[in-house]
């Protein structure tokens, strides 16, 4: 997993020794564009920690799929628990002759990701 308070951080140093650096020897200030520059990605890293974090909670739009969620939060849990050997999850496709595949927690965690903005009906009761 990205360790995205490390890297924003890192990026906060960086920002404030720009105040205090020259480039090459030079009197030339550090650009402020690469200043601005440097907030920006600060801030979306931290939207990428926030989105990041949401995959452990049910979303709250009407578009997600309620069960589908759920299920994929607890299998991510699992799968991410420290200390434990993990399998993954199983992705069994019967009637299309296709050998089963393995999930880890980055497969699970796009799963999450899909059924947060998508609600799926398959007339099977799985929607209840």
């Amino acid at each position: 997993m990205v360790n995205y308070d490390k890297i924003i951080n890192e990026l906060a140093i960086e920002l404030d020794d720009c105040n205090y650096r020259y480039i090459a020897g030079t009197s030339t200030l550090v650009p402020a564009y690469y200043r601005k520059e440097i907030a920006e990605a600060i801030d979306l890293i931290i939207k990428c920690r926030s989105s990041y974090m949401g995959l452990q909670t049910q979303p709250e739009s009407e578009g997600h799929d309620p069960y589908k969620t759920g299920e994929l939060i607890k299998m991510l849990g699992y799968e991410t628990r420290d200390g434990e050997v993990h399998y993954g999850a199983r992705l069994v496709h019967k009637d299309s002759g296709a050998k089963d595949l393995t999930i880890d927690a980055g497969g699970i965690r796009a799963l999450i990701s899909y059924y947060a903005t998508h609600r799926t009906d398959l007339g099977n009761g799985e929607e209840d």
